[in-house]
């Protein structure tokens, strides 16, 4: 089994949650940020579109895998990393986030997907005022 993170905040929490599990850990990055042949995956995000990055060799065939974030908008993120598990043939598992924006209409981009585990539901909008 593996843990599957991505993006750069995941490396304050992936690496630690897996090594509590005692699993191997595996990051996902925007495209050009890691160093051998990757495969990448383009997607839409609340705010425009991206490209995602997974070494090639970082996953086997069949290996189970859970995909973490820390937070959950759109689901574009997360349908991002499950197509990039999918092309290194790996089950994934479930998906895992730390916060979701439940105002975002993302049940309909993870819905057919595994299951979906959230410690934090805020179904407020945030307001900034500077």
């Amino acid at each position: 089994k593996q843990w599957y993170q991505r993006r750069v905040r995941g490396f304050l929490m992936g690496p630690i949650m897996a090594q509590q599990l005692g699993v191997p850990f595996v990051a996902i990055r925007k495209k050009g940020k890691l160093p051998r042949e990757c495969y990448t995956v383009k997607y839409e995000k609340e705010y425009g579109a991206d490209e995602f990055d997974v070494q090639v060799d970082s996953l086997k065939e069949g290996e189970s895998v859970a995909i973490v974030d820390d937070l959950l908008a759109t689901g574009g993120t997360l349908e991002a990393a499950k197509k990039l598990c999918d092309m290194c043939k790996a089950h994934v598992m479930a998906h895992c986030v730390v916060f979701e924006l439940a105002f975002f209409r993302w049940k309909r981009a993870v819905e057919r997907h595994p299951p979906l585990f959230h410690s934090c539901s805020i179904e407020a909008y945030f307001v900034l005022i500077f």
